[in-house]
Formats: C-alpha cells, structure tokens, sequence
C-alpha cells in the first residue's frame, strides 16, 4: 500500500479518464501491484486508486500505473489521520507522506486502514473491494470494454434492485477467462465469451442455481423469488454498441425494455447527442413496435398502468469508476414518448443547431430510485395483452450490435 503526492494537473485529467501513469527509480522496493492514496496538494486525500508497475521506461526507471479511480466527494483532511495515529507512529506516517511515492510500513498501514474502517466505513469497503480485484486478478479491459461491463452490471443491478435485493446480498465481482455458453440456443450465432455474467451468472449473494438452461440463461431462487437472466451479447465487448436490459415482470405479465446511452463530458457538463450511427433505426424500431402495441384496457387490477409504455432510455455519464462497486450507476430514465416531446423542444437545441440532452436542459426524468419504484410495483410496462409481441422484438435485438440482457422475475 502506498501513499501519493501527485501534481494537480493530473486531478483535472481524472474528470475524463481513468487512469494515468508515473515513473519510479527501478530499485524503489515496490510490490508489483496495490492500493494507492493520493493527494494532490499535500493536505487532502482526493482519490484512492489501483496501482501496477507496467514496465521500464528507461535505464533504472520504471512505469507505474494508477487506475480504476475512487474519486472522494469529501476529501479527507490528512491533518485528521495524523490526529488519528499515536504519539509514536504520528512522526513515522507524517515523514512517510512527504515523499512523491512512499511504501507505507505495516504499523502505519494498519493504523491508517483502521482510520478508514471506523470513520469512512462505505469508502473502507470499495477499498476492500478494489483489493479483491487486484487479489482474483481481474483482465485489464480497454476503456470500451469496460463501459460495456459497467452498464451490463448495472443492468443486472436494475434487476435485482426493483425486487427487493439488498447491496449487501451483492458479491464482490470477479472474472476470469473461462467462456460462458450463454448463446447456446441460438444455432446462427457464434458463443462469445463474456466475462461478467461468467461469474453473476453462477453466483449471487445466497441466491441459488435452480436450473441452468442451455440457452445460457441461469435461474437463481431466494425465498419465494425466482429471478431468470439471460445474456446475448453476439459480439465481443470491444465490438458491442451499446447495452439493453428487457426485464419480464412474471407477476404482472409486464415487458419494460432499457436502452443506455452514454453521455460524453462537453464544458464541464455531460452530454448526450442523438447521432449515433444506428441512431435513426433504433427510433423507428421503437415507433414502429410502439404503434403495434395495444390501446385495449382490460378492467383487472394486475392489468391497470399509469402508461403502457415499452421503451425507456437511460442516459449514463462515460466516466466508469471502480467496475467491482456495488454503486448503480447515475443516470436519466426517459421514456420513448417524453423522449421525443424532449427532443422537439428548444431547451435541447445545441449551440450550432444541433440536439443534446444533458441534467440541466432535460426537465423530466426519472432517478434509478423513481424508476425502480415505478417498474418493481407494474405501474409502468406493457399491458398482458401484449406478451406475445415482444418476442419478435426479442429477435430483432438478438440480431443487432448491442449487448442484451434478458430478465424474467416472478414469485413462487
């Protein structure tokens, strides 16, 4: 575990990346990987991040590498951990964060984690968390690559967030390189390896496995829930365009699909522009299905929505964090029909004519616990009459560029 004094300037990059790198001399006893805290003004602690020696750089210098960022809404006062530690170790983690780069010894590590535990508990657990992905190993993905996982995650999130799961149910997440046959069922698609739902597929809290299908999609039980997902993502991570999450509430006999949409840091602001290049064809999917959904109200209680709707849009900042967190990701959920009325309106005109949507200019939308609400108590979703539809729109999705988790939910 080390301790960081960083220049500022690096502060202002991890707005829009994350990760950077650094040198150290070649004989710097250092372990090969680990937890770093950093400071950027030698008063505040402003981040937590994973580091790896990536390599020489130069004769007797090395490259070291921070990533996965932990960005700390309160910075930490490092006045406050001196005041922390005993007369006897105050001197030692004082002139041991002086330096650029310092390997905290073990008395002081211990006592500076112990700081951590009793008074910043949840931010004491991702750090936990961040050691567990150093300690199984986790593949170093492409940026890419990794936004995919994040939404996937995230999806699988919304899931199991609607019916009632606790964070504290929610392993911490690890990978490996096995290959998960998820794509099984679909004879025209070739079986991709996915390496998320190839641990959250076979594992998930006290969840257990009642069945596991050939299709690849996996049951998991806890009292008397059954929640039964299903991945089809036909394209490696690197080549997925995006992420959609259809969920089956099996109560209501209710369909909700999600789409995401990332939203790219503009002006000190995030912003999502509708240009995509599959853009236009995934409206008039979404129009075209919508049309053939049906106005028949049926008078039963299980049947009744405050709307019918199908199509909800979530739009995610792009700045991935810590992929082990537990932390739904923050976003806007917009359904179709307000999605278009947003779009027509000139508060989201951009300044050169264009279209954006970013939280200052988009005046309604849902929060993930506002959605969540909504969706897990089937006050939105389809009506029962339109069940059947939804398998064509099923189909569509398998054949398109984007990611597609399936999930059905339903007491027993």
């Amino acid at each position: 575990m080390i301790f960081c004094n960083i220049d500022e300037e690096i502060e202002e990059r991890l707005e829009y990346r994350t990760r950077f790198s650094d040198v150290i001399p070649s004989d710097f006893k250092l372990q090969r990987n680990g937890i770093a805290f950093i400071s950027f003004d030698k008063e505040y602690i402003s981040c937590v991040m994973s580091y790896r020696k990536t390599g020489r750089v130069a004769t007797q210098v090395d490259r070291i590498t921070f990533r996965f960022p932990i960005i700390l809404e309160q910075k930490i006062k490092i006045n406050d951990i001196i005041d922390y530690f005993s007369n006897n170790l105050k001197s030692h983690f004082q002139r041991q964060t002086e330096n650029h780069i310092t390997v905290l010894s073990e008395k002081v590590e211990k006592k500076f984690l112990s700081f951590f535990k009793e008074s910043y508990p949840d931010l004491y657990d991702e750090i936990e968390e961040l050691k567990l992905r150093l300690e199984n190993n986790i593949p170093y993905y492409s940026h890419k690559a990794e936004e995919i996982i994040a939404l996937e995650k995230d999806a699988l999130n919304i899931v199991f967030k609607m019916f009632n799961f606790e964070e504290s149910d929610l392993p911490v997440w690890s990978s490996n390189d096995d290959s998960a046959p998820f794509l099984n069922g679909y004879s025209h698609l070739t079986i991709r390896e996915d390496p998320m739902i190839n641990h959250d597929s076979q594992v998930f809290g006290d969840w257990s496995i009642e069945k596991q299908f050939v299709q690849g999609a996996v049951e998991f039980m806890k009292e008397n829930q059954k929640i039964t997902l299903m991945n089809v993502n036909r394209q490696p991570l690197e080549k997925t365009l995006g992420v959609d999450l259809l969920i089956y509430h099996h109560t209501f006999k209710s369909y909700i699909m999600i789409q995401y949409k990332r939203m790219v840091k503009e002006n000190d602001q995030y912003i999502y522009r509708p240009n995509d290049s599959t853009y236009d064809s995934e409206i008039k999917r979404m129009i075209d299905f919508t049309q053939e959904l049906s106005s028949q109200v049926n008078d039963s209680i299980e049947n009744y929505r405050l709307n019918n709707e199908l199509f909800y849009f979530k739009l995610c900042p792009a700045r991935i964090e810590n992929l082990n967190s537990k932390k739904m990701v923050s976003g806007m959920y917009i359904p179709l029909k307000l999605w278009t009325i947003t779009l027509a309106d000139k508060s989201t005109d951009g300044p050169k004519g264009g279209k954006q949507l970013s939280f200052k200019n988009t005046g309604r939308y849902f929060y993930n616990s506002q959605f969540i609400n909504l969706a897990q108590n089937g006050w939105i979703g389809t009506r029962i009459s339109d069940s059947d539809k939804i398998t064509e729109l099923i189909k569509s999705s398998i054949d398109s560029n984007n990611s597609l988790t399936i999930a059905k939910y339903e007491l027993i």
